[in-house]
């Protein structure tokens, strides 16, 4: 008997859902930051043993929509969770439950779906603000309430067999080694924009959009090319910073990374050019559609 299912993984920005992510499949397929809004794809990340296969979709950080990318982002998320078969509801239990969060928990008690709830950096707070929290939640009326670390793997065991309890019986739907969708091209894209993602402060991180405009691979090194876009005119100087060095650094720190992932040298050429208003332009918004 095999099991196979499609788990929702949703939660406020900044929550840890990729960290989990990443950690479950044991290589980065999401990049992390400290800033909100930072996952923009449906990610998929399909972890197979013998008797189960789940396909965790990392859903963008559930906000209010501004742009008209932010709504494809959000109807993403409202897609997926018609069709999972488990939600997996992420909280950041270092943080006081705000407005937002309450919004989301009476947004999903309207779902009639599974729901675990992923009580995330539990490493971060004292033991006895724990036992509250998962009160507090269980009178919300969620399934299972599990407290968790995602960065350091803390009950993380016990979160996969909670959500299994919840998972129907089928055949695998991937190839066993199938990890995720996120492809080449995507994953140069999302490195640089992690890098930007930290580098940068204020509305910039959210103005930029990574183009990928061309990969040549040879024997010993990869040549890549891509295009920084940001909104304004006033934002390209900041990006390239002094003598270049903003730039540089992001260049640098991004080639270290994608070493690992091509196990080979790395030549990254970045350029910054200006795009008004992307932010609503069908040619980049599609690219969110994956």
């Amino acid at each position: 008997m095999t099991k196979f299912g499609e788990i929702a993984l949703i939660g406020r920005p900044n929550a840890g859902k990729s960290t989990l992510l990443n950690y479950l499949l044991g290589r980065k397929i999401s990049i992390v930051s400290d800033k909100p809004q930072t996952t923009r794809h449906r990610i998929l990340g399909v972890l197979t043993k013998d008797d189960y296969q789940l396909v965790f979709v990392d859903l963008p950080g559930f906000h209010k929509p501004m742009y008209e990318m932010n709504k494809v982002m959000m109807q993403n998320v409202y897609s997926e969770l018609d069709t999972a078969d488990v939600i997996l509801y992420m909280i950041d239990a270092s943080v006081p439950i705000g407005n937002g969060e309450r919004f989301l928990m009476n947004t999903l008690k309207e779902i009639d779906k599974p729901k675990v709830v992923a009580l995330n950096k539990i490493d971060k707070i004292k033991k006895s603000r724990v036992l509250p929290l998962i009160e507090e939640l269980k009178e919300m009326g969620f399934d299972e309430i599990v407290p968790i670390s995602a960065s350091a793997g803390i009950n993380v065991d016990e979160l996969i067999q909670t959500i299994l309890k919840y998972v129907p019986e089928g055949e695998f739907q991937y190839d066993p080694d199938y990890i995720t969708n996120i492809n080449e091209k995507m994953y140069i894209a999302e490195i640089v924009r992690e890098k930007v993602l930290k580098k940068t402060r204020d509305e910039l991180p959210y103005t930029t959009f990574v183009e990928v405009r061309q990969i040549e691979h040879f024997d010993d090194y990869v040549e890549i090319f891509c295009d920084i876009i940001v909104e304004k005119k006033s934002q390209k100087p900041i990006l390239i910073g002094k003598g270049g060095r903003m730039i540089k650094e992001i260049r640098e720190e991004s080639e270290a990374e994608l070493r690992e992932y091509f196990g080979k040298e790395v030549s990254l050429e970045l350029f910054v050019r200006v795009e008004k208003m992307w932010r609503q332009k069908g040619k980049y918004l599609q690219q969110f559609n994956i």
